[in-house]
């Protein structure tokens, strides 16, 4: 079963039209630049994300992924200015606030880095990108980022565990099964603290692999991502924030999610998301200290995949570093 699974997923760096070749992950969220580099650097604090999703329990091979990202501003103007000692340092999202920065940020530099290590049956795909985006205010509210990723994608089929049926069989004979690939993505962001809009293209590079065994070849297929969302205050305490994204494979496959998340205060929050033809999820969020937060997701599978698995779980732990503002929630994305 490993074997037919791992390469139902390798099979689409072959052919087009079967799947998407990006990981897939239910919290982005909590963390946009795992699909947007022009997110980097939104936040005055450094921002340090591991997480772990395993999906599709209970089918044999089924894909797990692990990251961790790190992203930081540089030379934004609110980053070391201390906490506001009055009773109404915080909004009723969570946002620390002081009355000379707090809606403005003069040009900056983002920089950020994600590690991510995706398991499918036999096959790993190991990755490593640095971002980089600068930051420009268009209005004392309003600011737009463009963001560069690039780095290096590698595929490795572990043909140890292989139990072969036929020895020459094409798809793991040659170079094609053991891959190294340059990666390049850019993005755009557009943001203020209500509101936020991102377009994003990974993958932008091709980079095709040909075999001189079997005449197979592997490309990198492009993918964009278009994605929006608003935060609503309903009390003092509670706001709301609906989002969407919506993403583009280079074959043609798409998808559709929609997000919905309520905050309490600054301690706790949670949220639905319904993925197209694929997964609906809950999700919850609690932010420990100003250092400290973690969150969960449980999606229920809506494809026939339900038949076979028991759905997916992630889980997300952040870390604030260099906080002296003693931010909870985040100012700028959420």
């Amino acid at each position: 079963m490993k074997f037919f699974t791992s390469l139902a997923f390798f099979a689409c760096l072959c052919f087009t039209g079967l799947a998407q070749q990006r990981p897939q992950h239910t919290q982005y969220i909590q963390n946009n630049f795992l699909l947007n580099p022009a997110a980097v650097g939104t936040e005055s604090y450094i921002d340090v994300r591991n997480s772990y999703r395993t999906q599709w329990l209970g089918l044999e091979g089924a894909p797990t992924t692990y990251y961790t990202s790190i992203n930081a501003s540089l030379d934004k103007n609110d980053r070391n200015v201390p906490l506001p000692k009055t009773k109404s340092s915080y909004n009723a999202s969570g946002v620390s606030v002081n009355k000379n920065n707090r809606f403005h940020v003069r040009p900056h530099h983002g920089l950020g880095a994600v590690m991510q290590l995706d398991k499918s049956g036999l096959l790993n795909t190991f990755s490593l990108n640095l971002n980089y985006a600068y930051h420009l205010p268009l209005t004392k509210k309003i600011n737009l980022s463009g963001g560069v990723s690039a780095g290096l994608l590698q595929y490795r089929l572990n043909k140890q565990d292989l139990n072969m049926q036929i020895s020459e069989d094409p798809f793991v004979a040659g170079e094609i099964p053991n891959m190294n690939k340059f990666d390049l993505g850019v993005g755009l962001w557009l943001y203020s603290s209500n509101f936020y809009i991102g377009l994003s293209s990974m993958q932008v590079l091709s980079s095709e692999t040909k075999s001189n065994n079997n005449g197979l070849q592997a490309a990198l297929q492009n993918h964009y991502y278009a994605t929006g969302g608003i935060r609503l205050p309903i009390t003092n305490s509670i706001s709301f924030t609906p989002s969407v994204m919506v993403k583009v494979a280079e074959n043609g496959l798409y998808m559709v999610d929609v997000n919905a998340k309520a905050a309490y205060g600054r301690r706790f929050w949670v949220g639905a998301s319904y993925r197209q033809r694929d997964a609906v999820a809950a999700m919850a969020g609690l932010f420990i200290n100003h250092m400290l937060d973690v969150s969960y997701s449980y999606d229920l599978t809506t494809s026939e995949l339900n038949r076979v698995s028991a759905n997916s779980h992630e889980v997300v732990v952040g870390i604030k570093l260099n906080n002296p503002q003693k931010t909870i929630c985040p100012q700028w994305v959420w």
